[in-house]
């Protein structure tokens, strides 16, 4: 009998690892159900879960990128596009205004003002690449309101929008074994335990975070979603840095540290020993 209890308890504890690893509180929007299918062209091995139980991310499918938005927040927690090498030059005129998102909960339409105090309305898909890899209302989807976040002007102008630069113009095109010219992109905010927060005209909420990450994905060989095919960067930005400041391996932090500090689940289709292998690891330079 106390044999059976013991199994009957260990196996319970495998399962309930199990259903830890998968939790997911997230759920594609209503508005973005038609466009489920793409969800897999943004991301290599699997959408992100989210794993904090006091939030449920909407997340909503666009042309040139998807994201995670928290109703919390009120900002998305993650946003994914994937960028390739390309022959040809697409630059369409930037689009010159922001706009609220129409799919949100109208508690979570966060109006257009900017945010003052030094504060940017960050762009987590980038405007410039999505319009280079995927032209005209892609890069207008942008500008939903659903897509920005608080950014210091300094990093926002500054060593993320040369991080954004190289992501579209160098990595792809750093060709040593003419397979690496795709990359997926992984970005998002970070916040403290207690957040200080923008408070809308219209009563809205929104947390300022303390630091930004973005994680990328490189394949070197064919099958691109096979694990041991790509090479992986994590980079950990903190909102205070001098707008001159370079993109150095500072900055260079282990997928494991961002999804601790953010309850975020990246790659979950891969295995558990796969992911540990990946997820552990912090570069030893940059690309």
């Amino acid at each position: 009998m106390k044999i059976f209890l013991i199994l009957f308890f260990v196996t319970m504890s495998f399962c309930c690892l199990g259903q830890d690893s998968l939790e997911d509180h997230s759920k594609v929007s209503e508005f973005s159900k038609s466009l489920e299918h793409l969800l897999p062209l943004f991301t290599i091995h699997g959408t992100p879960k989210y794993q904090n139980r006091e939030d449920t991310l909407i997340v909503l499918i666009n042309h040139g990128y998807i994201l995670g938005f928290s109703p919390r927040f009120n900002q998305p927690l993650w946003a994914a596009y994937q960028v390739s090498k390309s022959k040809k030059e697409v630059d369409y005129e930037r689009y010159p205004f922001f706009v609220d998102d129409m799919r949100l909960n109208l508690q979570n339409r966060i109006g257009t003002q900017t945010f003052g105090n030094g504060y940017d309305l960050g762009h987590l898909a980038p405007n410039a690449a999505i319009n280079k890899q995927y032209a005209k209302m892609s890069q207008m989807e942008t500008f939903l309101m659903s897509n920005i976040c608080p950014q210091k002007a300094e990093l926002n102008r500054g060593v993320w929008q040369k991080l954004e630069e190289e992501i579209l113009n160098k990595y792809p095109y750093s060709d040593r074994a003419n397979q690496n010219n795709h990359l997926w992109v992984l970005v998002g905010p970070v916040f403290s335990d207690n957040p200080e927060f923008i408070i809308r005209p219209n009563g809205s909420k929104i947390a300022i975070p303390d630091a930004f990450f973005c994680i990328l994905a490189r394949p070197k060989t064919y099958p691109f979603d096979s694990p041991g095919n790509a090479d992986y960067l994590a980079f950990l930005f903190p909102q205070e840095v001098a707008r001159n400041q370079k993109i150095t391996r500072q900055f260079l932090t282990s997928i494991n540290e961002i999804e601790r500090l953010t309850k975020l689940n990246f790659f979950p289709n891969l295995s558990r020993l796969m992911e540990d292998r990946i997820e552990n690891t912090v570069a030893s330079d940059l690309w």
